[in-house]
């Protein structure tokens, strides 16, 4: 049986991750579960199926820091505008109202890390 190639790095996509922080308004706890839903929820509503497709985004699950409440999207540099959009747009948790704040957009992981007060877990 053939192996398959490796994707040149020239060929590859083009990542860039973005932190955030949710806010909430009370003390309330919500789940990851809760978040993921509300986030897919609104980048359909406002980008559409087509549109979300288009920005390859994902939720980085070992990133969620529930204590903190920070987390990373990965996405393509094209597409960061419209994820900080809708991010945006998010209003509520379930039961909660809540706000995204954006802490910083960068081309890896290390760099959120080093450059925002929040400590990330290292991804492996």
């Amino acid at each position: 049986m053939k192996k398959l190639k490796i994707l040149p790095q020239t060929l590859r996509e083009k990542k860039r991750y973005i932190a955030f922080q949710v806010i909430p308004e009370k003390d309330e706890d919500f789940t990851y579960s809760d978040l993921e839903a509300g986030i897919w929820n609104v980048m359909l509503d406002f980008l559409g199926e087509y549109g979300v497709s288009k920005t390859s985004a994902w939720l980085l699950k070992d990133t969620w820091d529930p204590k903190e409440l920070t987390g990373i999207i990965k996405c393509i540099p094209e597409s960061t505008e419209a994820i900080i959009a809708s991010l945006g747009l998010i209003d509520r948790l379930g039961d909660n109202r809540i706000c995204f704040k954006i802490l910083k957009v960068s081309g890896t992981i290390r760099g959120l890390r080093l450059n925002t007060t929040q400590k990330f877990k290292s991804i492996k």
